[in-house]
């Protein structure tokens, strides 16, 4: 495994904590434009997987600035993307309860349909569900702020991560309680991984990789 450097990225997370849908990716680039590239990927909402997990699951999405390996910031991507359902007015992704409302509404509409009689005043809490939600989530168009998002992130300081390494991840232990990347990683490698299985993932951008080590399938260190 090649050892951990003291380097600059930015890191795309997209992520389930254990226990829900166990989905996780980690795209750690120093270029904005490659994170861009991969966060378009999940705002295309294909098979409304991307609502899905973010509205029904409440998944981490958010961008990390690592400097010299120092995680010094995050920006939670919920307060710049607005969801939008057929022809109603769009809603803040970080607005919880007006999206479950919404879900339910169209819920109602597919009751309808099939002569269930359900009480239109009600909204149900996070963990309820229904099959219908699925094509719901479908429905939606997931727009981004990216102009925002860029204003709130630092130009990275050399050496920057570059293909074959890994940086080091580390948090300020004076800092309260803060917010971990996935699994508490301590360290990251170039490139579009799903860390739950460990799968380095194609990124949409054409860039050379070298090819991994026979015992480099240890992608993340945890705490």
């Amino acid at each position: 495994m090649a050892p951990s450097q003291e380097r600059s990225c930015y890191v795309l997370e997209l992520s389930v904590q254990p226990g829900g849908s166990r989905w996780a990716e980690l795209h750690a680039y120093p270029r904005l434009d490659h994170i861009r590239a991969c966060l378009d990927v999940f705002l295309e909402n294909g098979g409304g997987t991307s609502a899905y997990h973010a509205i029904g699951y409440g998944a981490t999405l958010g961008i990390w600035t690592v400097q010299r390996g120092d995680v010094v910031n995050f920006v939670d991507l919920y307060d710049f993307i607005q969801v939008r359902h057929r022809d109603k007015p769009p809603v803040s992704l970080a607005d919880d309860k007006a999206l479950r409302a919404l879900v339910y509404a169209r819920r109602l509409e597919f009751y309808a349909e099939e002569g269930e009689e359900v009480d239109a005043e009600e909204i149900p809490d996070a963990d309820d569900w229904d099959d219908y939600d699925l094509t719901t989530y479908e429905e939606m168009t997931l727009e981004l702020d990216w102009s925002a998002v860029t204003a709130r992130l630092a130009p990275l300081e050399p050496p920057l991560l570059a293909p074959g390494e890994r940086t080091m991840a580390r948090y300020d232990p004076g800092k309260k309680k803060p917010r971990y990347m996935y699994a508490q990683s301590r360290s990251v490698r170039f490139g579009s991984y799903e860390v739950e299985n460990g799968e380095r993932l194609e990124p949409p951008f054409e860039i050379e990789m070298p090819e991994p080590d026979d015992d480099d399938d240890d992608d993340f260190d945890e705490d």
